[in-house]
């Protein structure tokens, strides 16, 4: 992919994790990332087209009706609050746009989802071992900043992603990595064609910015309410924690989705994760 794609395609999923209302706002985005990498918003438009099949607006409509429906179907929030926060002008302009990209109202897509939870949970084979009885916490996260690589693949292959973002920074820290890691993921099962996903692998910027590969970017997630559930576990059972936090907590919780991005961390790097368990936080931004 070309960079200068690549940054665009990172700013537009991570203004996901900041104000709504701006993030709607396609032309100012647009044009602040052509100005930013020295093109004109044609040249962008054809090099988005080129990478992704998508046009620039069409890709940040994705983005937005994305979160829409994660925060439809993962919260009690009212339509016309969601509506206002997603900055669309009226509830009946959101109502417009979303039945055109789903193909079903708002409201009939929140009726859906909850048949389909209900259904699941009917139907659903025994908890994983060690997965029971899981508790949620709330808390405070502070301002954090990430050395990290973008991932596109099956959803089924973190491990794969952590495996080669370690390789992406051994010529870098002969040492070997140390600190926090981030798994950032914006694609849920629910909302996206089986088995694609967007995933950021990350680590704490270190103290030498000598270090940071060049295909890697420097992130930002926001400080913030974060809602988070820990277990340990291997990577195909990482699904469990999603369902847990997004369909049966955060619904009964009186909190509502702040991102459709969620944050997965971990003490050391999760190498062949999917062969051995490993002590997994997951988390979501609330408010």
């Amino acid at each position: 992919m070309d960079p200068r794609i690549q940054y665009c395609v990172t700013q537009i999923e991570h203004k996901i994790l900041h104000d709504s209302s701006e993030f709607n706002a396609h032309d100012a985005l647009i044009q602040d990332l052509a100005k930013h990498i020295n093109l004109t918003r044609f040249h962008l438009a054809r090099l988005f087209l080129k990478d992704f099949k998508y046009s620039p607006r069409e890709y940040i409509q994705h983005n937005l009706m994305g979160r829409c429906a994660l925060m439809i179907a993962h919260t009690t929030q009212s339509m016309f609050s969601i509506a206002i926060d997603m900055g669309f002008s009226s509830q009946q302009a959101f109502t417009r746009a979303y039945t055109k990209y789903w193909g079903i109202s708002p409201q009939h897509f929140r009726q859906a989802h909850a048949y389909y939870i209900a259904k699941r949970d009917k139907s659903a084979s025994p908890a994983v071992p060690g997965l029971a009885d899981l508790e949620v916490k709330v808390q405070t996260m502070p301002e954090i900043h990430c050395w990290a690589a973008r991932y596109e693949g099956l959803s089924k292959q973190k491990h794969a992603c952590w495996n080669d973002f370690r390789h992406l920074f051994e010529q870098h820290t002969p040492d070997g990595l140390e600190g926090s890691f981030f798994g950032l993921t914006y694609d849920t099962s629910m909302f996206v064609p089986q088995p694609f996903m967007r995933y950021y692998c990350g680590v704490l910027v270190g103290p030498d910015p000598s270090r940071k590969p060049k295909e890697a970017f420097e992130i930002r997630l926001p400080a913030g309410r974060v809602a988070t559930v820990t277990a340990r576990c291997m990577a195909p059972d990482l699904p469990y924690l999603y369902d847990y936090l997004l369909d049966h907590w955060l619904p009964q919780s009186g909190y509502s989705l702040r991102a459709s991005c969620f944050a997965e961390s971990f003490d050391e790097i999760p190498l062949n994760w999917n062969e051995q368990p490993l002590l997994v936080k997951l988390a979501c931004w609330i408010c």
